[in-house]
């Protein structure tokens, strides 16, 4: 049956990938919320376009009566803030351990029986449905589970395709750091929480970093192209690594290269800079901030 199979595969992409390294994307807090909403937008186009061919019966989804639709969008509602809440979790347990493929695969069933066992109440509170309870605590783990095996299967490879590549840009980097190493642009190296070498930048190739939960996503140049690399790294942390350099703290979740600040001014009654291409991007500078910034940048010629 096709709903057997999208299970099969679901179990077959986490097996086979039970070796490998769980991409960081997807232990990142901003991709981990922001999957919610995929699953949940992707969740409702997939039960109003495949619930008539369903071979569940205890599907009772649906907006043909108010108490259909209230509870339609109250169950919603419950599972919704359950993945939200399985999400900030799982975020946290990865900030103190090592998350496997296998950890992640478990921690997915886990959510497919509590979210199984919600639609369980919901269908024997409210009377949904035609089906025996025996039967309801057979398939409705299968039906939930077919439901989110789809997103979370596409939300797995797309995290992998961002690692690799970050990988290739990775390599570029590295090899354009052999030739560099023999010129006057000083190098900063960036390792992670656990003190591992990841990458080695110029600091005139650095244009801002931002800090994203426990991570920071660094933005660079990389042959007249923005790239970036996601590091497991507090903002705290990269701040004392750099010290000394141009790059500097302007907001509490922004250092900037004060180098490549090529305007800066106020705008409605804050500091506002502008970085050089192919960067471009405008930050506003934090009060807390705005003295060392003007200092820094008085200090050259812009």
């Amino acid at each position: 049956m096709f709903e057997e199979s999208i299970l099969r595969n679901f179990a077959a992409v986490m097996t086979k990938n039970s070796n490998i390294t769980v991409p960081k994307l997807i232990l990142q807090r901003r991709f981990l919320l922001q999957s919610v909403l995929f699953v949940s937008l992707f969740s409702m186009l997939f039960m109003a376009l495949y619930q008539p061919s369903l071979a569940f019966s205890t599907t009772w989804f649906g907006f043909h009566s108010w108490k259909q639709a209230g509870v339609t969008a109250l169950f919603y509602t419950v599972a919704i803030a359950t993945l939200i809440l399985s999400k900030i979790l799982l975020s946290n347990y990865s900030d103190e351990h090592d998350v496997s493929v296998r950890r992640l695969l478990v921690w997915h069933i886990a959510e497919f029986f509590v979210i199984a066992a919600e639609y369980y109440f919901f269908t024997v509170y409210f009377k949904l449905g035609s089906v025996e309870i025996p039967q309801l605590l057979l398939r409705i783990p299968l039906c939930v589970a077919l439901i989110l095996a789809i997103p979370y299967t596409i939300i797995w490879f797309y995290a992998q395709y961002k690692a690799k590549k970050e990988e290739l840009e990775l390599f570029k980097v590295t090899h354009k750091r052999e030739i560099m190493e023999s010129t006057d642009h000083p190098l900063i190296q960036f390792r992670d929480s656990q003190g591992k070498h990841k990458m080695s930048l110029s600091e005139d190739s650095i244009f801002y970093i931002e800090s994203q939960d426990n991570y920071v996503q660094i933005y660079y140049d990389l042959e007249g192209k923005l790239s970036s690399y996601l590091l497991r790294c507090s903002t705290q942390k990269i701040e004392e690594d750099l010290e000394g350099t141009s790059i500097i703290r302007c907001r509490r979740s922004f250092l900037v290269n004060t180098s490549k600040i090529v305007r800066y001014g106020k705008e409605r009654g804050h500091l506002t800079i502008t970085l050089d291409q192919p960067s471009g991007k405008t930050i506003t500078v934090t009060p807390a901030y705005y003295r060392t910034i003007l200092t820094r940048l008085d200090s050259r010629t812009l």
